[in-house]
């Protein structure tokens, strides 16, 4: 299930994958999320339990989040 989700002018795919197969093809996911900027919406028992997402982005959001806390 892919989604594309993001404000920017290049959005940012959103790939939903369960915790097994995070475990299993964590390598896989770590370089196309480092690579590609696709983030990863991670799923336990069908529910989101976290999100996996390239370094740009986290900081991107924590710029963002600083900017409205001030």
């Amino acid at each position: 299930m892919a989604q594309k989700t993001d404000s920017r002018a290049e959005p940012t795919r959103t790939t939903t994958i369960s915790v097994t197969d995070l475990r299993t093809h964590l390598a896989r996911h770590l370089e196309r999320t480092h690579y590609n900027g696709q983030c990863f919406l991670v799923e336990r028992n069908h529910e989101p339990f976290a999100v996996l997402l390239g370094i740009e982005e986290y900081r991107r959001l924590m710029a963002e989040r600083d900017t409205v806390l001030r």
